[in-house]
């Protein structure tokens, strides 16, 4: 285990490599940024910089990674193109569009599958949907917005509850597969200091999961939550003291 100066160490590289590499590149902080306003206001605002951000993101995302070229790749760059048009400057209020660029690109894996499997699929129709389920969920998702995984516990019944509602109606919306990765973006980007991001290959190196056949589930989700609560007791106070320099960087 880290020792607390390693530890924080850790975060304090870990922090500075996100900026140099991911944070101005990443839509993830847009997302988050956007999702805070929504909560406070009902909508969000999207100016020149945050548009210009999120097109030079898609321009350069690297579908062959992925195994994307040809048709398949002109149709997605298409089609997600055609939607950022509709995420206009000023005032915005379908929630689906502030997490678009950011569920798009950290989740690609299962839109790939959506182009591949579901001739008609319609990104605008997709998000537009997901955002009115969300601002029907509102209360439930603000609920954990001010909770810490760090300090507060780990309602089991609530957290399964939303879980399955927000996978069911990605289901729903997708080609009718669960969606436990999704699922759990989703839910971070809404509460991110209490539900923790995990993906399948995470889960399987950690030894959450013991097949490749095998996905994540509400049940290997809560286990990886109290994993992770567990771990994170042994370095509060270096979190803390972390959590005040951010706060004391932005505000000056």
């Amino acid at each position: 285990m880290l020792k607390k100066d390693e530890f924080e160490r850790w975060i304090k590289s870990s922090h500075a490599m996100f900026e140099i590499f991911e944070g101005y590149y990443d839509a993830y902080p847009l997302s988050v940024l956007w999702v805070k306003e929504w909560f406070n206001s009902k909508s969000f605002t999207v100016n020149k910089e945050y548009r210009n951000r999120i097109f030079d993101l898609v321009k350069n995302f690297n579908y062959e990674v992925y195994g994307v070229k040809g048709e398949l790749k002109e149709k997605i760059d298409k089609e997600f193109g055609r939607f950022l048009d509709l995420l206009h400057e000023g005032k915005n209020r379908n929630i689906g569009f502030a997490i678009a660029p950011y569920l798009f690109t950290w989740n690609f894996q299962r839109f790939k599958e959506y182009f591949k499997n579901k001739e008609d699929f319609n990104v605008e129709s997709y998000f537009k949907s997901l955002g009115d389920f969300l601002e029907s969920e509102i209360e439930k998702l603000e609920r954990y917005r001010n909770k810490r995984l760090i300090s507060d516990q780990i309602e089991k019944e609530s957290i399964e509850r939303v879980f399955l509602e927000v996978n069911n109606k990605l289901k729903e919306i997708g080609i009718k597969n669960n969606e436990p990765v999704g699922t759990i973006k989703l839910l971070h980007v809404f509460a991110p200091y209490y539900f923790p991001l995990i993906d399948n290959e995470i889960a399987k190196a950690i030894g959450l999961l013991y097949s490749k056949r095998e996905s994540l589930t509400i049940n290997s989700y809560l286990k990886w939550m109290n994993a992770l609560k567990s771990w994170i007791q042994n370095y509060v106070e270096v979190i803390e003291n972390s959590k005040k320099t951010m706060i004391l960087q932005f505000s000056s």
